[in-house]
This record gives structure tokens, C-alpha cells and sequence, in this order.
């Protein structure tokens, strides 16, 4: 593989894959935009019409430097920064809605998170202030064994002399009326239903606790446990609290909008620019050079009969003459004239594509910028010095 081959090859690698890159961008902004667009709508059918409206706005950012660029450089900059304005309120728009419907979903995830998490941190200080209050009551007897012991207070017997006059429970009627000779019977009751209130609510303590332990495995089950925004709390670590994790959590959906917006903005153009000023180096034929100079648009005239761009600038010299008359002519007609007048002088000429590159090149050089005006393969500006355009002999053409 030569090494114009490899120039090829390598060309539209990166043309594909930055192009596909490219294009994925910008079918998530036309997605995203649509979203946007969708959500200010009362009824289906307006909800459409903004949809389909931002799409249609986030398509001019997308081509609207492309074009502008292209009137730019065919010296239409009046017509280019007309369009200006247009192009960038069309790509703060874009990022707007960008912005708006990456950062409202991003709060619903992290903020579903965030719920999950909370409700976890609540429900474990709620166990820990069970857990103090059974700390508080220590050990108790279940309600059962306390009931059995009130139990056996009231069916203990009460004896008056040597005869058994009854239960405690019977002739007090369950401690409810006073009497002198259960008093003290009475008294160890009041003690036991104090007892029993207390399991009662160690028992209800006991149950809530259970309840809360269950939740809380469920919730940590879930990510309840894990942070909510773990990438924020890293960065916000990193950043030594100079920024908190809030203010990552709005600059993520910020920074990611604008790089889905900025890369479908100018990926375009400069993939355009890129295949345009790569395939201006691969036409090249094999021994012409070019000057660094001319990546700034800084190329100056060689000197005449010097090497294929030398022949360009003779050929113009001796050919063609400025001029005002608004009529166009094309590259093939000069072209054409070009090869005649190379074959008359017994040189080599160059090829279409080479051609335009050099004439080009020279066209743009200080001594005429301005003076011929391009619009496709169409030039404005310049004549040729004959209104008869020389041509090649088909046989002599089909040989060359």
C-alpha cells in the first residue's frame, strides 16, 4: 500500500467513525429536543406540534454552521451573518431543552434514590430509640406470666381465725373494694398490674421492633443502605468540599447536555471541514507539494512555470481576465481551456479534481482575495480571453 493509499484509508476511517459518532449525537438531541418540545403541549396534537417543532430547530443547529461556513468562505459573509443569529439561538435552545430533560430525569432517578435512602436512615433511628427504651425497662416477665401471677394472688385463700372464709379475689372483688385483711394481697396486685402495663409495652416495643428490623433488611435489600449519588459523593470528595454533592448532581446533566449539544452543533461542520481539507492533500499527485502556509489560507503565488501550481498561475495569467459580468462559468469549461493550453506549451496537465484544488488555492492568495467568487463548482469574477472555449480532440482527450 502506497502512501497516498494509507493517506486514503486513514481519511475515511475517520471520516466513518466520527461521522458515526456524530450522528449518534445528534439523534440523541433530536430525541432529546423532541421530549422537550412534547412536554409544553395541553393535548396530544400540540404536544406534537412542539415536538416536531424543536426537531425542526435542532436540524438548523445541526446543518446551520455548515452552511454558514460555506457562505463564509464563498465571500457571502453578509448572507453568513444574517444566518448567524439564527444558528445560535437555535443552539441555546437546544441546550436549553437538553439541559431540561436530562436534568429532570436525573433528579427522578437520584431522588427515588435519595427517598429510599432517607426512609432507610429514618427507620434505623426509630430502632435505636426502641431499643434504648427495652435498654430503659430491662428484664420483664411476658404479659402471661404476670396475668398467672395476679391469678394466683386472687385464688389465694383468706382465713379468719381457723375457718377459710373465702379467695382474695372473691371477697375483694378483684381488689376493687377495700378491705383491711387483703390490703396487703391488694397491694402485691397493684404491683403485678403495674408489672403487667410495663410488658404490655415492652411486648408492643418488642413488636415494633420486629417490624422495623424487617423493613430495614428490605430497604438494604434494595440500595437503601448505598448512597444515593455515589458519583457526585466521589467528586465532591475529590474536590476536598470545595463543591458539595448537590452542586455535582446539577453540573452532571448540565455538562453531559452540553456536550450532546456542542458535539451535533460542530461535528458536522468539522467533519466537512475535515474531508474537504484532507481530500485537497489525497487529490494531490504524487511529487506536488504544498506550503505550510497554506493551512492558514496564506498560500502565496509561485512563481510562474514553477511545478503544477506555477502552470495554474501562467495558465490564469495568459487565459483569463477579470471581469464584471454576473454570467458564471464552470469548472469543467476552465478546465477544459487548461489542458488545451498545457498541451500548446507540452506539459503535463492536471486533472479535474487537482486542478480546482490549485486554482483554489491561488484564487485565495492576498494578491486576489475577493476577486473570484465560488458558488459550487460555478465561479463568478472571471472570464476566459476567448467566448469560445477551447476543447481537446476526443482522440487526444481519450489518450490523456
Amino acid at each position: 500500500m502506497t502512501t497516498n493509499q494509507s493517506s486514503v484509508f486513514v481519511r475515511w476511517l475517520v471520516i466513518i467513525v466520527l461521522g458515526a459518532a456524530t450522528v449518534g449525537m445528534a439523534a440523541v438531541s433530536l430525541r432529546a429536543n423532541y421530549l422537550f418540545g412534547y412536554g409544553f403541549g395541553r393535548t396530544p396534537e400540540t404536544a406534537h406540534v412542539f415536538g416536531w417543532a424543536n426537531v425542526a430547530a435542532d436540524l438548523w443547529k445541526v446543518s446551520g454552521l455548515i452552511v454558514i461556513t460555506a457562505l463564509w468562505r464563498a465571500r457571502q459573509r453578509r448572507s453568513a451573518l444574517m444566518l448567524a443569529p439564527i444558528w445560535v439561538l437555535c443552539l441555546v435552545w437546544g441546550l436549553t431543552g437538553a439541559v431540561g430533560v436530562y436534568a429532570q430525569d436525573r433528579t427522578e432517578l437520584v431522588g427515588g434514590k435519595a427517598v429510599k435512602v432517607a426512609t432507610y436512615k429514618d427507620r434505623e433511628g426509630e430502632l435505636k430509640e426502641i431499643e434504648s427504651k427495652l435498654k430503659m425497662l430491662g428484664e420483664q416477665r411476658d404479659v402471661a406470666q404476670v396475668d398467672a401471677a395476679i391469678e394466683s394472688v386472687f385464688a389465694r385463700p383468706v382465713i379468719v381465725g381457723e375457718r377459710v372464709r373465702g379467695t382474695v379475689g372473691k371477697l375483694s372483688a378483684n381488689c376493687t373494694k377495700s378491705e383491711r385483711t387483703m390490703a396487703e394481697a391488694c397491694a402485691e396486685v397493684a404491683g403485678l398490674r403495674e408489672e403487667r402495663t410495663a410488658a404490655e409495652k415492652a411486648a408492643q416495643l418488642e413488636s415494633e421492633r420486629a417490624r422495623l428490623r424487617t423493613e430495614i433488611a428490605k430497604l438494604r435489600e434494595s440500595g437503601g443502605s448505598l448512597a444515593a449519588d455515589p458519583v457526585a459523593e466521589l467528586f465532591a470528595w475529590l474536590s476536598r468540599g470545595q463543591l458539595s454533592v448537590r452542586d455535582i448532581g446539577f453540573g452532571f446533566p448540565l455538562f453531559f447536555a452540553f456536550l450532546i449539544e456542542i458535539v451535533s452543533a460542530f461535528g458536522p461542520a468539522g467533519i466537512v471541514a475535515y474531508a474537504d481539507a484532507t481530500r485537497r492533500s489525497t487529490d494531490v499527485p504524487n511529487g506536488l507539494t504544498q506550503p505550510a502556509m497554506a493551512d492558514r489560507g496564506e498560500l502565496l503565488l509561485a512563481p510562474a512555470g514553477t511545478g503544477e501550481q506555477g502552470r495554474v498561475v501562467k495558465w490564469i495569467e495568459e487565459r483569463t481576465e477579470p471581469t464584471g459580468d454576473p454570467a458564471a462559468i464552470t469548472i469543467d469549461n476552465l478546465h477544459a481551456d487548461y489542458e488545451v493550453w498545457c498541451l500548446s506549451h507540452g506539459l503535463q496537465a492536471l486533472s479535474r479534481d487537482a486542478f480546482a484544488m490549485q486554482f483554489d488555492h491561488v484564487r485565495e492568495v492576498p494578491e486576489l482575495a475577493g476577486t473570484i467568487r465560488k458558488f459550487g463548482s460555478r465561479y463568478y469574477g472571471i472570464r476566459l480571453l476567448q467566448q469560445k472555449i477551447a476543447r481537446l480532440p476526443t482522440r487526444r482527450r481519450e489518450q490523456n
